[in-house]
């Protein structure tokens, strides 16, 4: 084997080792990368259950909110007054806003 044969042996083993670095180095990068997205990916999914809650319940109060005000019939008024007769105003007054909570709940 010649001195250049030699040569170019070396710097070929050279290539080599060095292209094995740069593969190795590219693989821990890519893997620290892939391990950020994956904690940034898991972050953002919390963040998704968190407003998918947040939606669900802002939904049932709002569903509440629309819900129209239902107020008492004269005939209930009467109902009410009548089973009342001769009670005091406050237990009229009672009487009545009960009712009125079933009916708007």
């Amino acid at each position: 084997m010649t001195a250049e044969d030699e040569e170019f042996n070396r710097i070929e083993m050279e290539s080599r080792i060095k292209q094995e670095y740069i593969r190795a180095m590219n693989r821990e990068e890519n893997n620290r990368m892939i391990g950020a997205h994956q904690d940034h990916v898991r972050r953002l999914m919390d963040e998704l259950a968190i407003a998918r809650v947040c939606i669900r319940e802002l939904g049932d109060r709002l569903s509440k909110l629309e819900k129209p005000w239902v107020g008492l019939t004269d005939d209930e008024v009467y109902k009410i007054a009548f089973a009342l007769e001769g009670e005091h105003w406050r237990k009229i007054a009672d009487a009545i806003e009960a009712k009125l909570k079933e009916k708007n709940t």
